[in-house]
């Protein structure tokens, strides 16, 4: 039983998914610094974008490179 990885198969979430997940992480922290906030909760925010966008650029391209290996 501890070596069952449930109905597909996988282990995790992929390269594409871990790109959406940056995705949304930048959008989220975008909308949020919109609001009128205390200082630190902006930095938070900025530093949650600056995060999402680098994931987005790793697992972008780390998605690509996958996408073209496979063809």
């Amino acid at each position: 039983m501890h070596g069952d990885r449930g109905l597909t198969g996988r282990r995790g979430p992929g390269h594409g998914e871990r790109l959406l997940f940056s995705l949304a992480l930048v959008v989220v922290s975008l909308l949020w610094m919109t609001r009128d906030m205390a200082t630190w909760a902006t930095a938070t925010c900025a530093v949650g974008a600056a995060g999402g966008a680098v994931g987005m650029c790793c697992f972008g391209w780390r998605y690509m490179r996958s996408r073209e290996n496979s063809q």
